[in-house]
């Protein structure tokens, strides 16, 4: 490829509104006590509150509350919401009586059963078994994480376009037909072996056939589309690759290897197709449009 940078623009100039990360603490809180869910027993109580499983004898001239052995959890709204307030409060044997609109109801409680959460330990952490976290410290660190890294997500996308816009707007390339032709045609070729696989031909698929797998009408309308991506995807491939020779970044035959074991696996696709649809050149070429966006997000979250 011939095609190269003449002047870079630093991403690390381009101005960027980061909004400031809001711990969201009752989350982080609620996130924590999950950890004792396992470990949770129910044990003989006297008196009921809210939480609590209770086994009632009701009698009333309405059928409906005219039962024995009833269990329900106390506060839970899940019951009659006139019994479950009545029973709030009631020690084991205590009898009372409530009126509803299907009648008076006398509630006898028989027994209960008391939610036991034990205290948070290192141990709970530890029977996670998620690799370098094992004690509480270190797992409320770990879903401060994963709550910081799901609100950047909302952002990153168009966090990563405006520095994309800024750096291609002011950097400078020269930038060979030869290998935006060759761009060109290689992904052309990788979606006429998709319809092949579909038995169908590219240049004859019609609109309805277009229709939920590539975002165009026609032949004429893919060119088009594929000579406008390809003319962008040239120079972020630049950058990716000035990028590897700042950090170390390479791509190999190992690497395509195994991304067609995933392809295969995933798509379930036999390797031979899997390799006309995905040859080298095109992952090798994805792989470092791939790793400018990778420079740009990493640097995006060490900001944030």
């Amino acid at each position: 490829m011939y095609s190269r940078i003449l002047s870079l623009k630093d991403y690390k100039e381009v101005a960027l509104t980061i909004p400031a990360f809001v711990l969201d603490e009752a989350r982080l809180e609620e996130e924590m006590q999950r950890l004792a869910n396992p470990y949770i027993q129910w044990e003989e109580g006297n008196t009921a509150v809210a939480g609590d499983i209770v086994i009632c004898d009701m009698a009333s001239e309405n059928t409906r509350f005219s039962k024995k052995q009833v269990k329900f959890v106390v506060g839970s709204g899940m019951f009659q919401r006139e019994v479950e307030a009545l029973v709030e409060g009631m020690k084991v044997g205590e009898q009372r009586e409530t009126v509803t609109e299907g009648g008076s109801i006398a509630v006898t409680l028989r027994a209960v059963k008391t939610r036991y959460v034990p205290p948070l330990k290192d141990s709970m952490v530890e029977h996670l078994g998620l690799e370098g976290i094992y004690t509480l410290r270190d797992y409320r660190d770990y879903l401060l994480g994963v709550q910081k890294k799901k609100a950047l997500d909302v952002i990153r996308y168009d966090l990563l376009h405006t520095i994309e816009n800024a750096v291609l707007r002011e950097s400078e390339f020269v930038l060979y037909k030869e290998d935006w032709q060759l761009l060109v045609q290689q992904e052309l070729d990788r979606c006429r072996a998709m319809s092949r696989r579909e038995g169908m031909v590219l240049e004859e698929m019609t609109p309805e056939q277009f229709q939920g797998r590539i975002p165009v009408k026609s032949y004429a309308e893919l060119v088009i589309m594929t000579q406008n991506n390809c003319w962008d995807s040239l120079r972020r491939y630049l950058l990716g690759c000035y990028y590897a020779q700042e950090d170390g970044f390479s791509v190999g035959e190992s690497d395509y290897e195994e991304y067609i074991r995933m392809y295969c696996t995933q798509w379930h696709e036999e390797e031979k197709a899997a390799r006309e649809i995905q040859p080298y050149e095109i992952f090798r070429f994805n792989a470092y449009c791939s790793h400018a966006y990778d420079v740009w997000s990493r640097y995006i979250e060490e900001n944030y």
